[in-house]
């Protein structure tokens, strides 16, 4: 068993006790999705320095082209990537990170993914306050890294030159995902640089750590720039607060609805001579206006803004060519919403000509082929997803179904298992796989699944769910006093529960 010991610290730019442990790695066979993941959390690896050619349009964007951000559960699909690549590389492994108390956070969501990868064959131990154990893996320092953190040292003496220079690396570290570190940056320099735009990056960086209101509280500041462009994106991103990000008791269709219209009147007092790209901010809006539509029923109507939109980016520069790409996404998910399901696949067809790695898109027409029980077409695309994005647990979950349907039971169990290796705390993804070990009567696994979980903390529809399934196994085995205990839990749960009354009646019976 290899024994790894990384050392956590205080440092501005994250992930180094991450890079400690993949620095001696050899990356070269290393899959695609390894690399784009590794792109994340070690942006500077040469081995990840070629992998735009072979990403999707979203992933090899630039910084200051990108317009789709990753949130939490890309990021675990990205750390769920490089640790299986790493992972493949050798035998059981313990990684024992010293001075836990000082991991970053990057790092440390990093070291849970990788403790949680099927297989159990590494262990991670996380060891707090002074140790005498010596460090076995080192993360070299870049210059960029070196850079940043002599800047950093120094913000009360800065220059504006350097003052923007941090600011234009914290940019870049969101573009690809680590918003840990951009946020330290974004911290650091606005004491010196107090603009609306470090305000908006900020606000960025914690949407996409999940801590809204503090995001909005920014999102407000950089509303206050003078520059109508500039208030045009505080709205958008605001918008998109209350549309999507918000807990769902602070969401609102009206305020999205009033903020996204604030922006394109604000948009109308941009000079004539101002030589931005105004038609791409007004199309941005318009493209938010259209989610408004969509989610109050007015599809027509969000199909007209789509259209507008993409006829609008046709031959633009690179952001033109990202964002034409979810607008097509988003005009073919509201033929799907309407049933024009012909319509939809050809929207998708057409947006897989524009952008054929985005492992989503090919997710999406298989639900287009699946609505209309076309199973071989759904898993030739399904097939596709996965190889380009072999992490998200949606694709395998599809694919188990799919496969049930074409009657591959040993190939449906080996995706409902993947799904469910994916996030074991989601509880449909191990319903589905416990229930499909049911149906292929393997009992005893399917009984040890569903008692791995505490029931005690899940909503008492989906406690009940998986107490049945539990109560039927027992019952295969003919363990009748175990299967009555757990009716009878599922009828505390749900009293109105008529078949697990009848279920209960039945074993009681069985057992006089």
């Amino acid at each position: 068993m290899q024994d790894y010991v990384v050392s956590a610290g205080r440092e501005v730019v994250g992930f180094f006790p991450v890079k400690a442990l993949l620095s001696d790695t050899d990356k070269s066979s290393w899959p695609r999705e390894a690399l784009t993941g590794l792109k994340l959390i070690s942006p500077d690896d040469r081995a990840c320095s070629g992998i735009d050619r072979e990403e999707s349009l979203t992933d090899a964007a630039q910084a200051q082209d990108r317009i789709r951000y990753f949130l939490k559960d890309r990021l675990i699909r990205c750390f769920r990537d490089v640790g299986m690549a790493w992972q493949s590389s050798g035998g059981s492994t313990v990684v024992e990170v010293v001075r836990a108390e000082l991991l970053d956070e990057g790092s440390r969501l990093f070291f849970e993914t990788l403790a949680n990868l099927p297989g159990g064959k590494t262990e991670v131990r996380f060891k707090f306050g002074v140790t005498s154990r010596d460090v076995t893996a080192n993360a070299p320092v870049t210059p960029r890294e070196s850079r940043i953190r002599q800047l950093c040292s120094q913000i009360s003496t800065l220059s504006e030159v350097d003052l923007d220079y941090l600011h234009e690396q914290a940019v870049e570290y969101l573009s690809v995902g680590d918003s840990w570190t951009a946020e330290r940056i974004l911290r650091a320099i606005r004491p010196r640089l107090d603009t609306p735009t470090v305000w908006g990056r900020l606000g960025l960086a914690y949407t996409m750590q999940d801590r809204t209101l503090e995001a909005e509280f920014c999102y407000l500041k950089w509303r206050e720039d003078a520059d109508p462009v500039g208030v045009a994106g505080a709205d958008y991103a605001l918008s998109m607060l209350y549309a999507r990000h918000h807990s769902e008791e602070l969401r609102s269709l009206d305020r999205t609805a009033e903020y996204l219209e604030h922006g394109y009147e604000a948009l109308d007092r941009v000079p004539e001579s101002d030589d931005r790209d105004l038609t791409f901010h007004r199309v941005f809006n318009r493209n938010g206006y259209a989610l408004v539509e969509f989610r109050r029923g007015h599809v027509d109507a969000a199909i007209e803004h789509l259209n507008s939109g993409i006829s609008k980016l046709r031959n633009g520069t690179a952001a033109h060519r990202m964002h034409q790409t979810v607008l097509i996404y988003n005009l073919a998910q509201c033929y799907r919403r309407i049933g024009k399901i012909d319509a939809a696949v050809k929207t998708y067809l057409e947006l897989l000509d524009a952008d054929g790695k985005m492992p989503e898109y090919h997710m999406e027409l298989a639900h287009c082929y699946l609505s209309e029980e076309k199973f071989d077409e759904a898993l030739t695309s399904l097939l596709v997803a996965r190889n380009l994005g072999p992490s998200i647990q949606e694709v395998h979950s599809l694919l188990g179904f799919t496969f049930l349907q074409l009657g591959k039971t040993r190939e449906a169990l080996g995706s409902y298992r993947t799904a469910h290796e994916c996030d074991p705390r989601d509880v449909d993804a191990l319903y589905d796989y416990a229930y499909l070990l049911a149906e292929a009567s393997h009992h005893n696994q399917a009984l040890m699944l569903v008692r791995d979980i505490d029931h005690a903390l899940l909503p008492a529809g989906s406690a009940a769910k998986l107490l049945t399934l539990a109560a039927e196994q027992h019952a295969q085995l003919g363990d009748l006093t175990s299967a009555r205990t757990a009716l009878e839990e599922v009828l505390v749960l749900t009293p109105d529960d008529a078949n697990a009354r009848a279920n209960l009646e039945q074993v009681a019976g069985a057992m006089n």
